[in-house]
């Protein structure tokens, strides 16, 4: 489904927990090969301009031999592995090298070095689902702390068993859907179609009005499962009134939903989800897998 995936790693904990579901990943989804790229930002050493080009050379062996070890790694699970050592702004050279060598996927962890006790999104993880124009998946961790120590572990097993897909019936919503069509290949067991009907809009309508909206939606909703059973997988039509993000993350948690697949852009519900504040918001506080499609450019 996802042949060819990037891994940017910043070789944190963080990073360390989400490559270690990389193998995981390849059984599921048929990744055949990886494209392993890590950025050494500016903020981490002076411009190479003004240092000394051998110190600027050591540092960038030191992360190339990092990479190497983990290629090793991933080489001795069956995948064909290439890597990068790129400087800049992390996640253009993120994007650059995912255009550049063809992926299918960028696998990402929501937080980099920084680790508090929430899980948040950081600046590149954002900054790399707005620009992608491949499917990009979100892995999420629960940061442990023992000893004075940081551990980060991750749920790899069973990620595609139950997946929720939130949906406002637009076109950017339709690409989303169009990839959980797929996912019979990859262990899904069920799909929960999910169409939530905004309190904040609905509030205006009259109990006919509701019910009326509420009549149509239905049928899309069962008629988008009737189609995902086409495809071999079972399906079930959720259809909610209330704020848009918290009935996606109430649903997610009651349903027992094990990755939440989303459009990248939308119209009301899914617009809402997944701008600005409300998206960041919406990744921090599930602790699930998120795996953002965005709509092709017309």
């Amino acid at each position: 489904m996802f042949g060819r995936v990037l891994f940017p790693t910043d070789f944190s904990a963080y990073a360390n927990a989400v490559f270690a579901c990389l193998p995981n990943l390849k059984k599921a989804m048929g990744i055949g090969v990886v494209v392993l790229v890590s950025v050494i930002k500016d903020s981490d050493v002076p411009m190479p301009d003004t240092m000394n080009r051998e110190d600027f050379r050591r540092v960038e062996w030191s992360v190339q031999e990092r990479l190497n070890i983990a290629r090793m790694a991933l080489e001795g699970q069956g995948l064909l592995v290439f890597t990068h050592v790129r400087y800049g702004s992390p996640a253009q050279e993120i994007l650059s090298v995912a255009e550049e060598e063809g992926v299918d996927l960028i696998v990402l962890g929501a937080q980099g070095k920084t680790l508090g006790q929430e899980l948040l999104l950081g600046s590149v993880a954002y900054e790399v689902v707005r620009r992608a124009t491949v499917p990009v998946l979100i892995q999420k961790a629960l940061v442990v702390r023992e000893m004075g120590h940081v551990q980060c572990r991750v749920v790899c097993e069973g990620m595609f068993s139950r997946v929720l897909h939130p949906t406002d019936f637009s076109e950017c919503a339709d690409a989303a859907f169009q990839i959980v069509k797929r996912l019979k290949g990859v262990g899904t067991q069920e799909v929960l179609v999910l169409h939530v009907q905004d309190e904040r809009t609905m509030k205006h309508r009259t109990p006919e009005q509701i019910a009326a909206f509420d009549m149509e939606d239905t049928e899309r909703l069962e008629k988008m499962c009737r189609t995902l059973q086409m495809f071999g997988l079972a399906a079930r039509p959720l259809l909610r009134h209330g704020h848009p993000v918290h009935e996606t993350l109430k649903a997610a948690q009651e349903e027992g939903a094990t990755l939440i697949v989303l459009g990248s852009r939308g119209r009301s519900a899914l617009r809402e989800i997944l701008t600005g504040s409300t998206f960041e918001n919406v990744l921090r506080l599930t602790r699930l897998p998120v795996l953002v499609v965005r709509a092709p450019q017309r």
